[in-house]
């Protein structure tokens, strides 16, 4: 059977959330941290100090109002420098949330979709360059009509698409997809909340890394091989080979 996590996405019009309630009915927390070159969700800290007490795996995402490429590194470089107090503590890819809900980009420019592609490649070469791995939001339409797909290949698309079922989506392109805007789970003031799967699990992906970078690290400090750490590890000398290293 094919695993996938199930988690939310929330920012302040979700109001109040208890984070105990929510701890066994999700698996995930994505957050909006910002909005624009200025904006700060008024939520944000609250509830990503909440979710992190709960011990909740979560990521971060900030909504775009960026209309040429100067500003979209204005507001990924204002996104990443809020989110860098918890930057220990973010499972999740970082993620551009691309759309127009508000008809700000139609009235400002409309940029078209090479601009928009751009303002998107600029924004994750930004996070990658802080060693975080990027993640693109966007509903099926701006996928398919609004974003040069082929350019934006090599990093990671989150979909926005309410009307479908999970088989038609192609997992191959989208390796997590936000399936309604309706959830109504205890502990969420408001009456609707985003609901999502994600098809990659992150959770054990950071989990792996940091296993690598722990093992590289003692590797450099005595030599071991592989072989010979994992076995040391398993056994009476796994103190002895951490003090070693450190």
């Amino acid at each position: 059977m094919e695993q996938k996590l199930k988690g939310i996405d929330i920012s302040e019009f979700n109001g109040k959330v208890d984070f105990k309630k929510l701890k066994n009915q999700v698996d995930f927390i994505y957050i909006r941290a910002t909005y624009g070159r200025y904006g700060i969700d008024k939520k944000f800290r609250e509830y990503s100090k909440e979710a992190i007490a709960n011990d909740i795996p979560i990521g971060f995402y900030y909504y775009s109002y960026a209309t040429d490429e100067e500003k979209a590194v204005e507001e990924v470089n204002f996104f990443l420098d809020n989110i860098f107090e918890f930057k220990d503590k973010i499972t999740f890819p970082l993620c551009i949330d691309m759309e127009d809900s508000d008809g700000y980009k139609a009235k400002n420019g409309n940029p078209n979709k090479e601009m928009l592609t751009n303002i998107i490649l600029r924004a994750c070469e930004k996070i990658v360059e802080k060693s975080f791995i990027p993640i693109i939001y966007a509903c099926d339409d701006w996928f398919k009509n609004r974003l040069d797909l082929e350019k934006l290949e090599p990093y990671l698309k989150w979909l926005a698409f309410w009307n479908t079922k999970e088989e038609n989506i192609d997992k191959t392109k989208f390796c997590m997809w936000q399936y309604s805007s309706k959830g109504n789970l205890a502990g969420i003031e408001s009456k609707n909340v985003d609901l999502d799967y994600s098809f990659v699990d992150f959770i054990r992906l950071k989990e792996y890394v940091k296993n690598v970078q722990k093992i590289n690290f003692i590797k450099s400090k005595t030599l071991f091989s592989d072989i010979v750490i994992q076995y040391m590890s398993c056994y009476k000398w796994r103190k002895w080979i951490i003090r070693k290293a450190l």
